[in-house]
């Protein structure tokens, strides 16, 4: 009886262990676009701390612009490939292909030019002891010559093979017929569920990604019968319009300088909404679906894009959390400092009222970082400048001069909202 019981407890727990293995090997839903265009150690280390998170990585390696004769202006990629090869995920390469309204024969000097692209920069990887998965193409296609769009691609592939090679492609393509043939020229595609609609007034309600839209998307893709995969949004615009409410422009990579009186605003993906879809797919999945892929990797002073926390609690399952707190330190005796500090994971780009509290008089005082002091309180007098306060990061709002330590704290009023 004994025996019995020992072998049966050993069967359970190599159940189990076997159990835990699957988890822990199962192949994440997450890739990650890498769409910096110099790199830097700040881009590496990112990868290094994204990587246990990520299924795997889509790097920008190449752009192509076409001249009015139809010549080529190439841009190309210098990446860290010793980065590349540490953060052991599997690492894909994206060629950025400008429009093109034709001619798009097969024999045509474009589709040349992009073979030879391709070719020089999968010899490049593999120079580098890169393996890449995959050749994804990032064509701004028409709606209308999609039919020619797909004889670049048959060319293509048939030149990378047998690297796959995808395309990524927009939701209004998949109302065409010619879109099937297209899919089925190229070994999958990633439907890009991201965009902003050019804006017609201040006022104008502005996503960057509809979860409702999405949803309907997707299963259009599904029914195509070619495996894909959908690009969720980590970025953000500044949007900037004119003091009578003229549309000024986007930006979405850089600051721009803006004429005086230029009104501002931000929109950016909702990490909460983007979480929610995430999950949903990935527990509901309609056929041919292969995962996300994220736009795009954050890096420190970026403020156009979610901070790295943010993206690591959504690939987590997570919804990112804001939470603020105040310091107070004394540098010197009687120098009472007051901060601000994120401990949340998400950016945090409104400011709280906070109460302070002291005995006796100071002998000066003022408030700093967008805050001004009334009635032993700090009220803020603007947003948070310069992108938002980070996960991690401390701002320093106000300083109060005492002829000696005195009892003294600061604490909340208001909380930021959630993401």
């Amino acid at each position: 009886m004994k025996s019995y019981f020992g072998v049966f407890f050993l069967l359970l727990l190599s159940a189990f262990v076997a159990v835990g293995q699957s988890a822990a090997t199962e192949k994440k839903d997450a890739e990650i676009y890498v769409w910096q265009r110099r790199w830097s150690p700040e881009i590496g280390e990112a990868l290094m701390k994204a990587r246990d998170a990520a299924a795997g990585f889509a790097v920008l390696s190449a752009e192509v612009a076409w001249t009015g004769d139809g010549s080529a202006r190439t841009w190309r990629s210098e990446p860290d490939w010793n980065a590349l090869k540490a953060c052991g995920r599997p690492i894909g390469l994206v060629l950025r292909v400008g429009a093109w309204s034709g001619p798009f024969g097969a024999d045509a000097p474009q589709i040349k030019t992009l073979v030879a692209l391709a070719a020089e920069r999968l010899a490049q990887a593999r120079k580098n002891g890169i393996q890449l998965s995959e050749l994804q193409i990032d064509f701004d296609c028409a709606e209308s010559k999609l039919a020619g769009y797909q004889t670049w691609l048959t060319a293509l592939r048939a030149s990378v093979r047998p690297i796959p090679l995808v395309f990524t492609a927009l939701p209004v393509w998949l109302r065409h017929a010619e879109f099937t043939g297209l899919a089925r020229a190229a070994d999958g595609f990633i439907l890009q569920v991201h965009s902003l609609e050019r804006p017609t007034s201040p006022v104008a309600s502005f996503t960057l990604c509809d979860p409702m839209r999405a949803r309907e998307w997707a299963k259009q893709a599904s029914a195509v019968g070619v495996p894909f995969r959908i690009a969720l949004p980590t970025y953000g615009y500044d949007v900037a319009f004119s003091s009578q409410g003229k549309f000024l422009g986007l930006e979405a990579e850089a600051s721009r300088e803006w004429p005086a009186g230029t009104r501002l605003l931000v929109v950016e993906a909702n990490p909460s909404e983007m979480c929610r879809l995430a999950a949903e797919w990935a527990t509901y999945r309609v056929p041919n679906y292969n995962g996300v892929l994220w736009f795009r990797l954050p890096v420190p002073n970026d403020g156009h894009n979610w901070p790295l926390p943010t993206l690591l609690a959504v690939l987590a399952g997570k919804t990112p959390q804001a939470r603020l707190e105040t310091e107070v330190s004394w540098s010197e005796p009687g120098l009472a400092e007051v901060s601000l500090v994120n401990r949340g994971e998400t950016r945090v780009r409104t400011l709280p009222e906070i109460a302070l509290t002291w005995s006796g008089t100071p002998l000066a005082s003022d408030a700093l970082g967008g805050y001004r002091l009334e009635d032993k309180t700090l009220r803020p007098s603007s947003t948070i400048e310069g992108g938002g306060l980070a996960p991690g990061q401390r701002r320093p709002i106000a300083w109060l001069r005492f002829s000696h330590e005195t009892p003294f704290t600061a604490s909340l009023l208001s909380t930021p909202p959630s993401p």
